[in-house]
Parts: C-alpha cells; structure tokens; sequence
C-alpha cells in the first residue's frame, strides 16, 4: 500500500486568469484549469513519486486495481475526477443530462460581489422552458446565489446552472462515459428547482485540538471533505476506496512506512486504498475525497 504525489495539468482558456499560478500551474497565458485527479479523456494524471514515477495513474489503477477500492470496481469507467478552476468570465448556462454526472463545488475565493447562477426562481412548464430557450431569455430566470471562499455546492445532474465571473473553486466531478442526447431528452432532464448552497456554519465540524474537518459534501458517489490542520493527522485508509489529497493552503509532509512526500499547495496526494497509519503533519488546509456507497 502507498502514498504517491501526482502531477497536476494545468490548461489555459481565453476566459481563465492568473489564479491558479499560486498552485503551482506555471503555463503562460490564461491558465482556467488544472485536473488535480484525472484518469479518464487525454492528459490523465502522472505520478511523480515512488516506483511507479513517470507512468499514467490510469495505468497504475489498470496494473494495480485494488489500489482503487472495491467501490471503484463497480464503475466501468474511474468514477471522478477533481479539478481547479478560475473562472474570469461568465460562463455560459450550461446542464447535464446524464444522471451520471453529479458534482460539488468548493468555492476557494470570489470577488466581493461573485454567483453562482444555479436552478430557476420559479417553477415552470416544459412548455415554458421551451419558449424561453427560443427566445434566448433563460438566463434571466437562472437563480443568483451570492458565494465567497468556504461556501461548497452540489450540482445534481439536469440542474441548469452557470459560474459568474471572478469566481475560483475546486470542483469534484463523477465521470461517465459520453453519451448523446437528444434536445428533448436535454428538456425532459432539467430541473426546475436549484439545489441548495450549503453555507459553512451550517455543517458539523469535527475537531481533535490539531485539526478541524468539515463534511462539504456526501452524495450517492463521493463525499468531500475540508480539513483544517496545525500540528498532525493520521488518516486510516478503507479498502473500499482510494484516498484523493489536494493541498489548497501551506504545506506538508506525509509519510507511510519508509516513504515521505513533502508537498504544497495545489499539490495532488493519492492514498491507496486499504492504507492505515497515513501521518501528515504540517499547517495546511486540504481537500480530502473518498468514494461511497
């Protein structure tokens, strides 16, 4: 059982910013993502420490498959994906039809006056969500929801939602293979009312006197959690599911058995499954996923 650093990959889009470069993206121009996980779709995540150093966490699940978890297993395809985004421009309205493809969103910074547009005001007709898309006129009807930095966000599959402008977040996506859908299919999945964003004070903290963690989100596929540490952590790795580590602030050393990895913030830490005494010391908040029943 292991504990290996991956490399993230950082893309740049013309409606990206300079954010993320304080994760350690180092591309030039626009940087608007960088896949902290990633295994499926091109430019999968690379380890970068122990023996399997320079191959595909693709190939290391493929050779390793108990590495990921029995949960894993039940997926024909690796089941998330975590990615950091900045978001300099209003996206466009966007929904998933696939009810595959639920996400979460944590929101790591916004400006003073930053949304997410998530769900409709008002219930409507299929009828009227029909007329509004072809009088382009939907997007007046989206939801504003005000966020700032610690808000988190679950985006169920058929939610019509969009990201506003200036607004940086980590986002923990379940993957599924592409499907086609037809426009009817597309209006027969949305729904009419948003989700709700859960605000911070609003979870349950859990707390040892060296670190606080906080569950920001527990759906039928992932749950995400926050960790807040100064001083040490030791994390006791299920068999049924991998351990995924993103460093959002400072830094720290983490250690099994005879290995160290030193990281630091945008830094991806995958924990194998069935992994116990996993220590991480240092003062650092982290993002800390699972898969789940």
């Amino acid at each position: 059982m292991s504990v290996i650093k991956l490399a993230p990959y950082a893309k740049c889009y013309e409606w990206g910013g300079q954010a993320l470069r304080a994760f350690g993206a180092t591309q030039e121009g626009p940087i608007a993502q960088q896949w902290e996980l990633r295994v499926n779709n091109e430019n999968p995540s690379v380890v970068v420490t122990g023996s399997w150093a320079g191959q595909t966490l693709k190939c290391y699940i493929e050779e390793n498959p108990d590495k990921a978890g029995t949960l894993a297993k039940a997926y024909p395809y690796f089941p998330i994906s975590i990615v950091l985004v900045d978001n300099q421009k209003p996206s466009m309205i966007q929904v998933d039809p696939d009810p595959e493809k639920i996400q979460a969103l944590y929101i790591l910074s916004a400006k003073k006056d930053g949304c997410v547009y998530c769900g409709f005001d008002a219930a409507m007709t299929r009828d009227e969500l029909v007329s509004h898309v072809e009088q382009g006129t939907l997007g007046s009807l989206i939801r504003p929801v005000p966020v700032q930095a610690g808000d988190a966000l679950v985006i169920e599959p058929g939610t019509v939602y969009a990201i506003g402008a200036d607004v940086q977040y980590l986002a923990v996506q379940q993957d599924a293979p592409l499907r086609s859908f037809s426009f009817a299919q597309v209006l027969d999945a949305v729904r009419l009312q948003g989700a709700a964003l859960q605000k911070e004070a609003d979870r349950q903290i859990v707390g040892d006197g060296q670190a606080n963690t906080t569950l920001l989100a527990d759906t039928d596929v992932f749950a995400m959690f926050r960790t807040v540490c100064d001083g040490e952590v030791t994390i006791h790795q299920d068999a049924d599911s991998f351990g995924s580590i993103v460093l959002l602030e400072g830094s720290a050393v983490i250690t099994h058995e005879d290995s160290i990895v030193h990281t630091q913030k945008g830094d991806s830490i995958w924990i194998d499954a069935g992994t116990r005494d996993v220590r991480l010391v240092g003062n650092c908040v982290y993002m800390y996923t699972v898969l789940t029943q």
